[in-house]
């Protein structure tokens, strides 16, 4: 089968343009390693470029160009592909398809523009293709701008519901064909946002053509506008230096008409004009030794509170956009197509914490063009590439739930805690080496069945750090008066159940007790002795202690504690005190 047309979760979708290729709500972005997840330091200052954007055409009401010689009077209000764009001496095409675009030599590549729609081209482009990266930071601060007329309305703000509740703005960043719509930005940010590479292409380096494209959207505030790009390698390390594009002193392009929204889509204002700006940045301006180039895997993108990114975009021929597949418990399958990637018998649907019934760990139901089930999708983002909840890491590790074998942290395998097996200890289900499905699930080792919740707290064990339960205070011996009621207490932590016994032959033999007649508390911290006699002097007392959201070490037993039986030495009866010897 030709691997386009592969389908891993029968959904409908290729694998090629499905977003979650086995349908188990972890989007592959994530599965795929793409995730940044590491620690980042105070990056190195940055150099000024001067790469600015001096014409753009795009396909509004089929052609629109203009330019910082001459100002297109009309400002696009709608959805506006970018077709291409002019720094320097050099036009770029951006690969998007077009009618005006020209072809000549029929290598799949744009090589001219027809400008004057007479079907001819009239001015020569690099045969270039770009797109606009996703970030992995999840924005969920700004107001949206949007062309005014996506919400049909041209008459005032009444765009869809399309960030409320918590969803992202990160689908405004790559709308339309090769993600390079301009009818949206993200204004009032002030943040620092990462896009994950899967290398960049040597060759580029110094070649003279433009690698990276950055874009504003909207008026200029007082004071510093500008956009800072970093380049780092996997392990969050810097490279090289930062270049900065100062906005304040980039021209203006261009104009659209927008309307604006806040986090919660309340209007915040319509149909007003915004400027566009748009400059580019070539991979040697970053200083890159050579050994830097082949490592620069991370984009870092800070942005002023008054910058407003449209998107952000890469050459094709500059960086691999994709990411090398991630196989997190090395069976052979990448972790896009395993439904437990971490062969711990949990299924990667439970351990993302997303909470949908699945069926066979993939999640049912609709579909939408995306290939992400509408399940986990806010009602108003379908095919928008999101999700509406956050990936579990339990312990804030920076390795997410499906991809750890420890998701708390606390010592004991999350396939013990789960409550299935893990003979040889490894942290993987059943003996290794394992034999998986076409899923990647284990074969004949039990698993995938629901976790262990021990404590009934409705938080499965192995998300929630346990440990062994401890006495923190005990007394050594206890002192009760014959015939008075008593009590011998106990302090401990990570307990869940206790269960008191009793020694009636020195400590060699202890039996465990219960709540009748002379005992009551005997499942408690305090146990109760309520008719004692002088024939229980030097009785041993000792608890075990269970915590039943820790499976690795679920108990342990206190030291003992002597009962000693004292005869009170003063006895008052119808107001009549006498003394005891």
């Amino acid at each position: 089968m030709n691997h386009l047309s592969l389908d891993s979760d029968g959904d409908g979708f290729p694998d090629d343009i499905d977003q979650d290729d086995d349908n188990d709500g972890i989007p592959d972005i994530y599965e795929d390693g793409c995730e940044t997840n590491v620690g980042f330091g105070s990056p190195p200052p940055s150099n000024s470029t001067t790469n600015y954007v001096t014409s753009i055409y795009t396909d509004y009401n089929g052609f629109w160009t203009s330019s910082v010689g001459s100002l297109n009077p009309k400002a696009y209000d709608d959805v506006s592909t970018l077709l291409g764009f002019t720094v320097g001496s050099n036009t770029y095409a951006t690969g998007v398809v077009s009618t005006r675009m020209i072809d000549s030599d029929n290598n799949s590549y744009y090589d001219q523009i027809d400008t004057d729609g007479n079907g001819i081209g009239d001015l020569n482009v690099e045969e270039t293709s770009w797109r606009a990266l996703k970030p992995v930071t999840k924005i969920l601060s700004g107001i949206r701008l949007e062309g005014r007329s996506i919400d049909g309305n041209n008459g005032q703000a009444a765009g869809p519901l399309l960030t409320t509740g918590g969803i992202p703005f990160n689908p405004y960043l790559y709308q339309g064909e090769r993600g390079l719509d301009m009818a949206y930005a993200i204004a009032n940010i002030g943040n620092a946002w990462y896009f994950r590479l899967g290398g960049t292409n040597t060759p580029a380096y110094g070649d003279g053509i433009m690698d990276i494209l950055l874009t504003q959207g909207a008026q200029l505030s007082g004071g510093s506008n500008y956009n800072r790009l970093h380049l780092l390698d996997k392990d969050g390390n810097y490279l090289g230096n930062g270049v900065e594009v100062n906005w304040n002193n980039t021209p203006i392009v261009g104009n659209s008409m927008i309307d604006q929204y806040n986090v919660n889509d309340t209007p915040n204002n319509k149909n007003v004009k915004k400027n566009i700006r748009l400059a580019a940045v070539e991979l040697s301006e970053f200083g890159l030794t050579a050994a830097e180039r082949t490592e620069a895997v991370i984009f870092r993108l800070e942005i002023s509170a008054n910058a407003d990114p449209v998107f952000f975009a890469v050459n094709d021929d500059s960086f691999s956009t994709g990411c090398s597949p991630t196989d997190s418990d090395g069976d052979g399958l990448a972790n896009g197509l395993d439904l437990d990637s971490d062969n711990d018998g949990i299924l990667d649907a439970v351990e993302a914490g997303h909470g949908v019934t699945t069926v066979n760990g993939r999640i049912p139901g609709p579909v939408g063009t995306d290939g992400i089930p509408d399940a986990i999708q806010a009602p108003s983002q379908y095919n928008n590439g999101t999700i509406n909840y956050n990936i579990a890491d339990s312990d804030n590790d920076a390795f997410l739930n499906y991809t750890s074998i420890d998701s708390d942290s606390d010592g004991c395998y999350d396939v013990v805690e789960a409550g299935f097996t893990d003979p040889d200890g490894d942290g993987l289900l059943g003996n290794s080496p394992v034999t998986i499905n076409s899923s990647g699930m284990v074969l004949g080792q039990g698993g995938y069945t629901t976790p262990v919740d021990g404590d009934g707290n409705t938080v499965y064990d192995y998300t929630e750090a346990g440990n062994s339960p401890t006495v923190s205070t005990i007394p050594t011996n206890a002192i009760i008066f014959d015939g008075h009621p008593g009590n011998l207490n106990i302090t401990t932590t990570n307990t869940t159940q206790y269960q008191w016994q009793v020694s009636t032959d020195g400590g060699a033999n202890f039996t465990d007790i219960s709540d009748f007649g002379m005992y009551s508390g005997t499942d408690t911290d305090t146990l109760t002795i309520n008719n004692p006699d002088m024939s229980m002097n030097g009785y041993l007392y000792r608890v075990e202690l269970f915590n039943d959201a820790y499976t690795c070490s679920p108990s342990s037993t206190s030291n003992s504690i002597t009962l000693n039986i004292r005869v009170q030495t003063i006895i008052t009866n119808r107001k009549v005190t006498y003394r005891v010897n």
